[in-house]
């Protein structure tokens, strides 16, 4: 039998908070700490009933699985990014309409910058707004100003 290194109950893992969860994804990206769990893993097992060849490859497939996930994981986040980068660019010269704080918010996109957060953020008249902000586009026509 062999011994488990980590425990969690169900309600300690709905309460691990999502930096704790970075954390822990990102120390599970180190092939070296898998390597160390593992061998800690056959050093503490019940000499017994020693971990068999099937439990070791089962093991070693649970990890590619994870990290394949994980991949994938990163490049759909990466590809939503790109994806909302793009259709912010679209909006440059653009009339939008777009909603803050409960004010409706109606000019041409002049810039497009990034949030610190990586957002993409498009300039309306002399207002900043966050993408997720606009309500509608349109086609801007000549001379045309925000108005709030």
């Amino acid at each position: 039998m062999t011994t488990p290194i980590t425990s969690t109950t169900s309600a300690q893992a709905a309460g691990q908070s999502t930096s704790s969860a970075t954390r822990l994804r990102n120390q599970l990206d180190t092939p070296a700490l898998f390597i160390k769990l593992f061998m800690a893993e056959l050093q503490h097992q019940d000499p017994t009933n020693p971990a068999t060849p099937a439990s070791i490859a089962q093991q070693t497939a649970e990890l590619s699985q994870m990290e394949a996930s994980m991949s994938l994981t990163d490049a759909i986040k990466t590809q939503g990014r790109y994806a909302e980068d793009s259709a912010a660019t679209g909006l440059l010269g653009k009339q939008v309409t777009a909603t803050v704080t409960g004010n409706e918010l109606t000019g041409t996109v002049s810039e497009i910058s990034l949030s610190a957060a990586g957002t993409p953020l498009l300039k309306v008249g002399q207002v900043t707004v966050p993408l997720s902000a606009v309500t509608t586009v349109g086609i801007a026509t000549a001379g045309q100003t925000s108005t709030a």
